[in-house]
């Protein structure tokens, strides 16, 4: 009998830099972010898209099942396995701490200053989570003119802001946007999507 082929592949690892983007348009159903020719979102597909800028370290992607696990007292091992919830985040740390369009995304309860003469932000007591669509678009090793794509299509920062300004460092502040399920969409399909073109401007 035949072994079995190895599948080193270089081309096919991933590696930055990865672009971060949100206020995306979450796609119909069927559908994805579409992109052009340069990897960013298309701009006639979601012409609010805002560039998160610098980050510390890229960018992370998280897709991962919680399981509870049920036991009998005469197996060491689990007798049924359920998935109780899903954690679905895109986290990193974000540099630009001062662009206040980026701080408006980034603080999901608070709202842009009216206040004439200065740019900021209110917080406090809104009690509303302001939900967006996020994305990290990175080049593919095998082809750098076609991108991967994380995006989930409806979530909110849980880390808030948290920027520690120091004159040794650049300050910073985490994000974590946790995605939350759109129920109208099927089954499978609800939180986001991860693919890779095929083809430049697929």
């Amino acid at each position: 009998m035949p072994g079995t082929s190895d599948n080193f592949d270089n081309t096919k690892v991933l590696i930055g830099p990865g672009k971060a983007y949100a206020d995306l348009t979450p796609p119909g159903i069927g559908g994805r972010l579409i992109l052009h020719t340069d990897g960013t979102p298309d701009a006639g597909q979601n012409p609010d898209a805002k560039h998160l800028g610098y980050t510390r370290e890229g960018t992370e992607v998280t897709v991962r099942p919680e399981v509870t696990r049920f036991f009998g007292d005469e197996s060491p091992y689990p007798l049924i396995s359920r998935v109780q919830q899903e954690v679905v985040a895109i986290a990193g740390e974000i540099l630009q701490v001062a662009d206040f369009d980026l701080l408006e995304i980034l603080m999901p309860t608070a709202t842009r200053s009216t206040i004439p003469g200065i740019d900021g932000i209110h917080f406090g007591g809104s009690g509303v989570l302001n939900y967006t669509s996020v994305a990290i678009i990175a080049p593919l090793e095998e082809d750098p003119t076609r991108f991967w794509v994380a995006q989930l299509y409806k979530a909110f920062n849980d880390q808030g802001l948290a920027a520690r300004v120091s004159r040794t460092s650049l300050a910073g502040s985490p994000f974590a946007f946790q995605g939350e399920p759109i129920t109208t969409r099927p089954a499978g399909d609800q939180i986001g999507i991860l693919f890779k073109q095929l083809a430049v401007g697929s």
